[in-house]
Order: C-alpha cells, then sequence, then structure tokens
C-alpha cells in the first residue's frame, strides 16, 4: 500500500521543473544543482537584510526569486524569472546573452565569481547596517589549492596559491573519482627558465584548504587536431561517498548532485541535473533522488544515478 504521503511527493515533484527559455538546459541544470545546497541557500536567506539594501545585488535578488518560485505552478511566471536572471548573468558574461548552446560549467562558475565579486560591497553596506555580512560562496564553495614549482637542475621551490570554486579533473576511463584526484595531485613536468639556468621543473598541486561543498568538473571535451569540439565518453566510477586531504586536515563528502551532458558530440546535446530530494533528511537519508530534465521531473535514487551517469556525469557536487 503506497501511504499518503508518498503519493503527495510523487504528484508535486513536478513543480520543481523550470521551463527551458531557449536552449537553457545549461542553465536550468546548473540552478537545480545550486539549490540543492540547503546551506548554500540558507546562507543567502539569513542574510537577506544586507543583500536587499544593495541595488547592485540585482544577481543575488534575482536568485532567491527563482528559488522561491520553484515550486509554483506557474510556467509563465518561472519563465520570465528565469529569462530576468539569465540577462543579468550576461551584462558581465556576454556570451550567454543569446539563445546559442552554452557549457553548463562555465555558466556555473559565472554565476559563482559573479555572486563572489559583490562581497566587498555587501560587507561595506553590511557594516554600515551595524550587523556583518559572509558571502555564501566563500563560505560553503571556496577553497585553496597549493602548486609547488620545483626546478629538476637545483631544487629551488616555488609556491602559488590558487583560490577557487571548483576544480576540472582528467577522466581516468574506468576509474573512479577518487583516482581522478590523485591523477590531479601528481608530479607534471613544465618548461620553466630556472635563475640556475636549468630548464625544465616539476609542479605538484595540493590542496591547502578543504570546501563545504567540493564541486568536480569533469573534461569531457576537448580539442581535435582539426580544432574540432569532441566529447570523451569513457566510463566512469561515480562514487556515494568521497574521502579527500588536504595540507592541514581530512574530509569524508557525500554525492549531493551530477549535473550531466546527454549526446554523442561536443557542439550539441543537452544537460540535465540529478538531485537529492528537499525532503530527504540528511540524519535519516532515504535515498531519494529527483531527476530535473528542464520541465520533466521524475524520482530516481542516488545508487541508480551513480549507475546510469557513468558516461554522462560532467558536474559533481558533494557535500562535506
Amino acid at each position: 500500500m503506497i501511504s499518503v504521503s508518498h503519493q503527495a511527493k510523487t504528484s508535486t515533484i513536478s513543480w520543481f521543473g523550470f521551463p527551458n527559455i531557449g536552449q537553457t538546459c545549461y542553465m536550468n541544470s546548473s540552478l537545480q544543482s545550486l539549490l540543492t545546497l540547503e546551506n548554500f541557500v540558507k546562507d543567502f536567506q539569513r542574510q537577506k537584510q544586507v543583500w536587499c539594501s544593495a541595488f547592485d545585488a540585482q544577481l543575488i535578488r534575482k536568485f532567491m526569486r527563482i528559488r522561491d518560485a520553484r515550486t509554483s505552478t506557474d510556467s509563465y511566471n518561472k519563465m520570465r524569472l528565469l529569462q530576468s536572471f539569465k540577462g543579468e548573468i550576461s551584462v558581465k558574461a556576454p556570451e550567454f546573452r543569446g539563445c546559442e548552446q552554452n557549457d553548463a560549467h562555465e555558466f556555473l562558475t559565472s554565476i559563482l565569481n559573479q555572486i563572489w565579486t559583490l562581497s566587498p560591497l555587501l560587507q561595506d553596506i553590511a557594516a554600515y547596517m551595524g550587523t556583518g555580512y559572509t558571502c555564501p560562496v566563500e563560505s560553503n564553495l571556496v577553497f585553496r589549492v597549493e602548486n609547488i614549482r620545483t626546478c629538476k637542475s637545483c631544487g629551488t621551490q616555488s609556491r602559488r596559491q590558487e583560490v577557487l570554486t571548483n576544480i576540472s579533473l582528467d577522466l581516468v576511463p574506468g576509474g573512479c573519482v577518487g583516482d581522478m584526484i590523485q591523477e590531479y595531485h601528481k608530479e607534471t613536468m613544465l618548461e620553466f627558465k630556472c635563475e640556475c639556468g636549468g630548464r625544465t621543473s616539476c609542479q605538484r598541486s595540493y590542496f591547502k584548504t578543504l570546501p563545504k561543498v567540493l564541486i568536480l568538473h569533469l573534461k569531457r571535451f576537448c580539442f581535435t587536431s582539426s580544432y574540432k569540439l569532441r566529447k570523451v565518453q569513457d566510463s566512469i566510477k561515480l562514487e556515494r561517498d568521497l574521502v579527500v586531504s588536504s595540507k592541514v586536515d581530512e574530509a569524508c563528502y557525500s554525492l549531493v548532485s551530477v549535473v550531466s551532458h546527454l549526446g554523442n558530440c561536443g557542439e550539441a546535446g543537452h544537460y540535465i541535473c540529478d538531485g537529492v530530494h528537499p525532503d530527504d533528511h540528511p540524519n535519516e537519508p532515504s535515498d531519494h533522488w529527483l531527476t530535473f530534465n528542464d520541465t520533466e521531473i521524475s524520482g530516481t535514487t542516488g545508487g541508480s544515478v551513480c549507475e546510469q551517469r557513468k558516461q554522462t556525469a560532467y558536474i559533481l557536487f558533494y557535500k562535506k
């Protein structure tokens, strides 16, 4: 016998859909993944008084309006809000202005960077109001990577830190996500003229700090010798749980969302998102996931996602 609560969930999941307003599956899937990050969204809600007081924080306002309308049945209003959000992103990223197909990873990175750059303004406004502001991007998604370059001739080292919201990983055919992170840490050779006269160095990259949510971009696209974009369809093992180490600590992460690219070529295709159901309680997980395919929403499980997206997974969201 199917419970009333289960029937209610099944009948209302379609409300979570976003209409496609002209080849905007890349935007819809990116937004659905971000909205899966409960604490990220709550950090915006908690500081509403600050960003509501800043005219230049239009992007945050429009993001939160989409969040508020996520369970609405008003498709016209959702279309209007999505168009407005896309227009706001396009002010500083004009490549998203038209109706062409775009890359979900590039769009996601643009969202996060544009919100992040608002931080100094909002901190000043918060100080004027006698309160504080902590950027949700910085507190949830930002981490640091240290790159150590060593001259092969004299052994001299130089260190450089990068502050990132995600990292891009080379695919390891048949390997797991952990294998790809290990490849990221491996020593690589590069040409670099040292003061000693040496021209060859090696470089290693390490996590200096770890974020609350680790976003991993899988390199599924590459250019051929004739400069055509090609999709890499190698199958990988998607891990539900992932242990990641930094210079100072170690953390266990759980997979909460996956953006996948469907299609065989690099210059066309379709993006979808799989994510943990909003009602799935972290202390009592039921493995209740949803597949977001624009307006088409269906129930699934995390186990099924890991099995079905081996050749299509493009962006992974792991929560600490």
